[in-house]
């Protein structure tokens, strides 16, 4: 925006520098007419580092653009106009050309372009242009005797603009305006009959463009942008409610939401969008219930935080969202400890088996040296002695598991069973279980 608001001024600054730049020839008053046009695509908006940025300013930037352009495209027309007044047809012409390049639909600019055609080459301009003023005027007059109000109200506009000291041409263009006005009105009112609310608007409008202060104007224009809101609401709402019946509940929210920002106090739109609001937000409570059910508590707390731009009871899904959270670190705390304690037995197990291993070769060396007979085969210990506490809680991870199969998730089941093989390698159960869901996993029955 900083170096949008330099150009502006760089622009606005041109006309100011041409003009003390002045020589003492009359056609050089313009010193480079060139210079009164900027390159608009140059003016850049430095570095935005979000793209969300860029698109919140565009708009903005672009009315910038205009208003900087409007303002240039008006000096250099006034620097074209003072030419046209000093006879200097030529330059004159050149300088509409160029503001017609930039802006085609600048009327002024035409106007300036057609006189100077016309009056280019003359040998006596002054009494050429007197002229060419008075065969303007004639044609505005005759224009507006036979009743065409626009085009006698432009062409009379042109003469006053060309020759601002015209007295009798201002007369008239002030009385074509007031007559302008009241076809304006009248075109209106047709309108506001047709139920054309737009297009009475329209000329409503143009009338009050032309009579600013005209309380009959502002009345009419107040009535129909009332009845016009109106219409426009009642159109959302009856899209709305189409959608609700249809059972597009997110649609009929939307569109209830357009008929508020048009009319706010509209109490059956009010009413139907409490409605909708809370339709959506049990919506998304039940669902978020069934995936907590599930398990599946990151789809849940999705769900319930769906459910808050619907809801007046913060507080009870805020509720929801935490238990869910808290049941996930819960879970999470509960398996690592189920693994702690599978490897820590898994470790005792294994160093009193290698300590039983090690005492049964100690006897056996020692029979050895003291001439004991050594029956053929090797010497069986007894290496797994199951504890009753292990026994005890292999059989709630069994359970554990069981639960997980029953609901065909495989995998914790397989966990909880393959810590029963390392608590109590004795439990059948678990050892079938194991084999029942290979089976299932490889595609067996």
């Amino acid at each position: 925006m900083k170096n949008l608001m330099v150009a502006a001024v760089f622009v606005l600054a041109l006309p100011a520098a041409v003009y003390c730049a002045e020589q003492p020839k009359k056609k050089s008053k313009v010193r480079s007419e060139e210079s009164l046009f900027l390159d608009m695509h140059k003016i850049g908006l430095g570095t935005l580092s979000e793209l969300e940025e860029k698109k919140r300013f565009i708009e903005t930037i672009r009315l910038e653009k205009e208003k900087i352009q409007s303002r240039m495209l008006s000096n250099v027309y006034d620097n074209a106009f003072d030419y046209y007044r000093q006879g200097n047809y030529e330059d004159a012409r050149d300088l509409a050309l160029k503001i017609l390049s930039i802006d085609p639909n600048y009327e002024d600019a035409g106007m300036l372009l057609e006189a100077s055609d016309q009056l280019k080459g003359a040998l006596r301009p002054s009494m050429s242009e007197k002229l060419m003023l008075e065969d303007r005027f004639k044609s505005a007059l005759s224009l507006y005797n036979d009743g065409r109000i626009l085009d006698a109200h432009k062409k009379m506009e042109e003469v006053v603009k060309l020759s601002p000291n015209n007295i009798k041409a201002k007369y008239w263009l002030a009385k074509m305006k007031d007559d302008l006005k009241i076809y304006y009105f009248q075109r209106g009112e047709a309108d506001y009959a047709k139920r054309d609310l737009k297009g009475a608007l329209d000329n409503f409008y143009n009338a009050l463009l032309i009579k600013p202060r005209d309380t009959r104007i502002v009345e009419y224009i107040t009535k129909v942008e009332d009845e016009l809101r109106q219409e426009t609401a009642n159109e959302k709402l009856k899209g709305a409610l189409e959608s609700y019946a249809q059972g597009r509940l997110k649609d009929a929210y939307l569109g209830l939401r357009g008929v508020l920002e048009i009319q706010p106090g509209d109490s059956k739109a009010n009413k139907l969008l409490a409605e909708v609001k809370s339709e959506l937000e049990q919506g998304h409570i039940v669902r978020g219930r069934k995936s907590y059910g599930e398990r599946r508590y990151n789809e849940a707390i999705t769900e319930w935080n769906g459910a808050k731009i619907y809801t007046a009871n913060l507080a009870y899904l805020d509720k929801l969202i935490s238990r869910a959270k808290e049941q996930m670190r819960f879970e999470a705390d509960e398996k690592r400890r189920r693994v702690e304690a599978a490897a820590k037995q898994a470790k005792e197990d294994k160093e009193r088996s290698e300590k039983e291993a090690a005492d049964a070769a100690a006897a056996l060396k020692k029979a050895r040296e003291s001439g004991a007979t050594i029956l053929d085969g090797p010497i069986t210990s007894k290496t797994s002695v199951v504890t009753e506490e292990n026994r005890m809680s292999g059989q709630q991870h069994y359970l554990e598991g069981l639960k997980y199969f029953q609901n065909s998730n495989y995998e914790k089941a397989r966990d909880e069973w393959t810590i029963v093989k390392q608590l109590d390698p004795t439990n059948t159960d678990a050892e079938a279980g194991l084999k029942r869901i290979e089976q299932i996993l490889t595609g067996g029955q």
